[in-house]
This record gives C-alpha cells, structure tokens and sequence, in this order.
C-alpha cells in the first residue's frame, strides 16, 4: 500500500503553523544543556562587547527564538522569490525551523544565529544577480558578509565563495568584483575610525589578525553530542545532495544553478568544520540554513517507496539526536568516551 503521509506533509499549508507551535514549545520548555561554550575570544571579534546578561537564562532564548523565527519568514520569502520548490509549499521553512528546533546547541543568542542570519538574507541579492553582471547586487551580498565577520572574523573567507558562486551565475564582471571589495572593506573602515577615536585600535589589528589565525585542534575534545548533531545534519546533507542529481533535469535551469551553488557552500561549511572543528557551534546553523534547503526539496518532491520509509527513518533518528544531546556524560570529550576514562 502507497503511504501519503510525506505528500501529505509537505503540501499542506497547515504545516509551518503546527512546526512553529512545537518549536516554540520546545524552545523554551526544554531544559538547557550542561554543555556550553564561550564566544568571548577574539575568535569572535565584537561578540565580546555584547552584554552578558542577553547571553544567560530566557534572554538568550528570547533573542534567538526571535531570530530563528525572522529566519524562518526569510526562508519562505526566499522560496517565494526565486521558485526554489516546483509545488505550492513551505516546506523549507518548515525544515529551517524543525532543524532549529533540534539543535538544542543552537538554543541561545550566540555569534552563528546572527551569521546564519546574515548570510540567509545576502541570499537574496546573491541570487537576484543570476545572469545580471550589475554591480549593486554583488555589494549588498558582500556587505552583508563583512558585517557578519565582525562577530566572527574568519567569515571573510567566505568572500572567495561568494565570488566563485558569481562566477557559476555569470554575474562576475570587474564592476561587480570591484564593488564587492568596496562591501567588505565598508564596515572595516567604520569600524577601523571608531577603534581609533576611542584608542582601542590595537583590538581593531587583532581583530584582523583572527582572520589568517588557523591552529590545530584536538578532535577528541569534541563532545559527543557535537558529533552525533553534526553527522545527522551532513546524512540530511547528502541524501538532499543526491537526490538533486539524480532528479535536477525536472527543474528549470536557474533553479538547478542555485541548488548547485548552495550545495557547493554546504560542501565548504562541512569542509571547514573539519579542518577547524573549534567553530563547529559556529558553523552548525550554517550547515542547518543549506541542508534546510537541499533536504527540504528532497522531502517536497520524491515521494516513492524508498523516499516514505527514508524519512520514517530519519524521524526516528531526529528524535534520537534530540533525546541524545540530553545523556548522561554527553558533553563529556568524544576522547574520555571512547577510551572510557574514569
């Protein structure tokens, strides 16, 4: 017997509402994890200057439900503008918000809400200058990056994607280049003034500094529930991945070039976490806005026998990652966990 459910999900119009009514519930009712990280190194550039207070107890949760849920209207604005699904859906929205909702990592005002954010929102010119080589376009979505390296410098390296992602659109002339360079040195300039009226410019040089400062990291002080969230997100990644080349021939052809592009930035994101597993907490709800997208279309449009009972599967373990992140001696280091040191 054919089962409809997922159809059933994804078309209806009564699925947004119902998602964001159980991640508000569970935003707020769930108990906070004992496992926490600090964004107060110059790794996160002005991150330091953000009171504390709005980082502890139900401002933390506040400000970030008040984001996650701008990012989830973004999302369906993003679908509506550039026909990212070929059915009448807010199944990306809705996939944004249960991804958020999960990652109870994410569940507090920290510097990859606002970069995820940030970046979201430079989706929107990035992908209006397809085929379109106008420098305006190119300057709004650099901007935009530029201003989310201020709360973590070593975003800037996103400027070259951001770039090759141009190049893919044709949209990449010396104008535009120009004009990107203008974007990202905008906010840099402000931010270099007020450093050196308020004599605070050696902050402003190491802030720069944090760009090129790459060092090595220990992958056995990840904690568990940092690797079993991030190998959930990257299986969602790539089942969404390989469907899209399998089926990509049935969408028109700037819809596979966007999925194409995101999926190159998924690829990026995955890659710097493992070359850079310390900003994996950074990193996460970047990996969650892409695979948000690429898994969303894989749910709204495969429906076979394989599709049903992979997503009963997958909703299995997404309440296994959920009730996971919550075990006895999950924020412990993987290390500790594999050797089983007392």
């Amino acid at each position: 017997m054919r089962l409809d459910f997922q159809k059933s999900i994804a078309n209806s119009q009564a699925t947004l509402p119902i998602m964001g009514g159980v991640t508000f519930v569970l935003w707020f009712f769930l108990p906070p994890l004992r496992s926490s990280v600090s964004f107060s190194s110059p790794d996160y550039g002005l991150w330091s200057h953000v009171p504390s207070f709005l980082q502890e107890g139900y401002w933390t949760l506040t400000i970030s439900a008040v984001l996650a849920a701008w990012a989830v209207y973004l999302m369906a604005e993003l679908n509506n503008a550039n026909v990212l699904l070929r059915v009448n859906s807010r199944m990306l929205s809705s996939m944004l918000a249960l991804l958020l909702c999960l990652t109870v990592l994410c569940h507090g005002f920290q510097p990859g809400v606002v970069v995820m954010l940030l970046s979201l929102m430079s989706f929107f010119p990035l992908f209006s200058s397809y085929q379109s080589p106008m420098p305006m376009p190119p300057f709004t979505a650099c901007l935009l990056v530029s201003v989310a390296s201020l709360v973590f410098p070593k975003w800037l390296w996103m400027v070259p994607v951001y770039w090759l992602i141009l190049g893919i659109f044709r949209a990449l002339s010396l104008r535009c280049f120009i004009s990107t360079l203008l974007a990202v040195m905008l906010p840099y300039w402000l931010y270099g003034g007020i450093a050196f009226l308020t004599s605070t410019f050696s902050e402003f040089m190491v802030h720069w500094q944090m760009v090129v400062d790459f060092q090595g990291f220990d992958y056995g002080k990840l904690e568990l529930c940092e690797v079993i969230t991030l190998l959930f997100l990257i299986l969602l990644f790539v089942i969404g991945t390989i469907d899209f080349a399998l089926h990509q021939f049935m969408d028109k052809t700037r819809t596979r070039i966007i999925y194409n592009v995101l999926i190159i930035y998924g690829v990026f994101i995955i890659i710097w976490i493992g070359v850079q597993p310390q900003y994996l907490r950074m990193l996460l709800p970047q990996l969650i806005l892409i695979t948000s997208i690429v898994f969303g279309h894989f749910f709204t449009l495969t429906h076979t026998r394989f599709s049903h009972i992979c997503c009963i599967v997958l909703i299995v373990m997404a309440v296994a990652v959920l009730t996971v992140q919550y075990l006895p001696d999950v924020d412990a280091p993987l290390l500790h966990i594999l050797t089983f040191n007392p």
